[in-house]
């Protein structure tokens, strides 16, 4: 082999290690246990807490027109 192919070789080794090793580095660095839902179950509850009102309000609207 030549020695441009040697160069190659011995400059892609530093790239090929860092396009494996950030992401594996950020994988460790922060790892997710679990999904957080929290903020997805908040948004459901008051969703549903508005709905819930207007079907009362709803409600409340036809009684009053009976």
């Amino acid at each position: 082999m030549s020695a441009v192919v040697w160069a190659n070789i011995l400059l892609a080794l530093p790239f090929l290690a860092a396009f494996i090793g950030v992401p594996l580095w950020l994988t460790f660095k922060r790892p997710e246990t679990a999904p957080d839902h929290a903020e997805a179950r908040a948004y459901l509850r008051a969703r549903s807490a508005i709905a819930a009102t207007q079907a009362r309000q709803q409600a409340q609207g036809v009684k009053t027109a009976a």
